[in-house]
Order: structure tokens, then sequence, then C-alpha cells
């Protein structure tokens, strides 16, 4: 529940950002993450397979 929390008054903040800044800013910034879309979507599924392997891993016995 606290990282719900903490995540809606980011996602908040973000917004309140976005809505204070220029439009010709929020313009580039749209162009720029159009741009880099498919690799963001990609390195973000990327952690959440590296998330699964983690939990379905056994740990390793060193000692």
């Amino acid at each position: 529940m606290k990282h719900f929390v903490m995540i809606l008054i980011g996602a908040l903040v973000l917004y309140g950002c976005w809505n204070l800044t220029s439009p010709l800013t929020r313009k580039n910034a749209s162009k720029t993450l159009a741009r880099h879309a498919f690799r963001l979507i990609a390195f973000g599924l990327f952690l959440i397979v590296l998330l699964i392997i983690a939990y379905y891993t056994p740990a390793l016995h060193l000692l």
C-alpha cells in the first residue's frame, strides 16, 4: 500500500509538472518519448523477465 501511495503521489507530481511546462517543451518531450518508446518498453520488459527469473531461481549455496 505504501508503494501505491508513493507511485500515486509521483504520478500527480509529474502530471502537475507536465501542465506547468510550455507547449513547446511538451511537444519536444512528446517527440523524444515517441522516438525512444520502443527501447523503454523493451528495457522494462527485460527487467520484469529478470525479476521473474530471480523469483523462481533458488539461491546459490556458496559456503
